[in-house]
């Protein structure tokens, strides 16, 4: 399979594309941008996130098979067995064969020297308009606002990042509050490094398929909530209009102004779950009162046929007939689970149950003129 995805990427001349607009310190180029991205990919494709273990990756991945000679080719000794790589290299600078299509000390320094906010800025901006290109996108548009805290270990060097205490559910908990807790319950909490990590996903009605449209990565500490509608502005800027119709948020995310713009500008619906003991439900209940609301049934729309990926279909391949568009593509390095595969479609976070609300089965409540109307409109 991984092979599969780095000759479509090849073929669709995807990677290069992307690498036209990557950031990078350099003044000179070294070795080309595009062999960059295809080396942190071919370690990402495994789960593999130290760079060290790059030439192992190589060895047994699938990017050489697609690439072919021109980076790098396995030789087969003809008496031992051995299989070694031969790499053409970029420049002539080494003197000893190469073993690798670059070193890994090249990955390491350009992925450290990089701007992180304009590597995230790229990601939201370039990679999204190529996931709009290879019909990556859904039709239905059901797009996840979501805010995680990520663990890294306990060390300075990690910057930004910041120390919080968190009860044995993970969640952060004040240091005064652990006064209030048993013994056992304050035993079982524990001061952990951390960062914030907003994102913003793409999936469809069954949850086939979960990919990182948008990121942004935060201290710990910070407020998730203008961030996420700052991401969701910066996508719709990206990819257009229609793409984002259906925003899933959580309560954290509660902001009239922000949701209104989302409704009001953008055209996304925006759907938020509440308490009943919440001022809002009370307001949301008062709506429904308006002589103007009007229940009717509920249909589920018809399911669509599913398109295989479009890189098992070969290069130039286009939508199969009697579909809009592929549901889903070859993934970038956001994705998180293979197309038609059974993997977790939510925001990651292990043993919760992320299966898709069924929407539609609101009504559909008046809107007025100068509302915001961001919290009221369902369909």
């Amino acid at each position: 399979m991984e092979t599969e995805v780095f000759r479509y990427l090849g073929a669709e001349q995807i990677l290069r594309t992307l690498a036209v607009s990557s950031p990078t310190p350099r003044q000179k180029e070294e070795v080309p941008l595009w062999v960059y991205l295809a080396s942190h990919l071919s370690l990402r494709l495994p789960g593999v996130s130290s760079i060290h273990a790059y030439p192992y990756v190589v060895r047994c991945g699938g990017m050489l098979n697609a690439l072919g000679p021109t980076v790098a080719a396995k030789v087969t000794h003809p008496d031992t067995g051995d299989v070694t790589l031969r790499g053409a290299g970029f420049n002539a600078k080494n003197r000893y064969d190469r073993q690798t299509p670059c070193d890994q000390d090249f990955l390491r320094k350009l992925a450290r020297d990089t701007e992180a906010t304009a590597l995230q800025t790229w990601y939201n901006r370039d990679v999204a308009r190529v996931l709009q290109a290879q019909g990556a996108f859904d039709p239905e548009g059901l797009f996840i606002g979501d805010a995680s805290y990520l663990f890294v270990p306990d060390h300075p060097a990690y910057e930004d990042s910041v120390r919080l205490l968190f009860d044995a559910h993970g969640h952060p908990l004040e240091a005064a509050a652990l006064a209030a807790l048993t013994p056992q319950q304050a035993a079982r909490c524990q001061w952990r490094r951390c960062y914030k990590l907003v994102s913003l996903l793409h999936t469809d009605r069954a949850g086939s398929f979960c990919a990182w449209v948008a990121v942004r990565l935060l201290p710990g500490t910070a407020n998730a909530c203008p961030v996420l509608y700052a991401l969701v502005d910066e996508v719709v800027a990206a990819v257009g209009p229609g793409v984002l119709r259906r925003l899933l948020l959580n309560r954290g995310f509660l902001d009239g102004a922000a949701i209104g713009r989302c409704e009001q500008v953008h055209g996304i619906d925006v759907l938020i779950p509440v308490r009943k003991t919440m001022a809002v439900y009370a307001d949301a209940l008062g709506l429904l009162r308006w002589p103007e609301v009007v229940f009717t049934p509920y249909a589920p729309p018809p399911p669509r046929p599913v398109a295989p990926p479009a890189f098992m279909r070969g290069p130039g391949a286009g939508a199969p007939a009697g579909d809009e568009a592929p549901g889903h593509a070859a993934g970038p390095p956001g994705e998180c689970a293979p197309p038609g595969g059974g993997g977790d479609p939510g925001p990651g976070r292990g043993g919760r149950d992320q299966r898709l609300p069924e929407l539609g089965e609101l009504p559909r409540a008046p809107r007025r003129r100068g509302h915001p109307g961001g919290l009221w409109r369902w369909a």
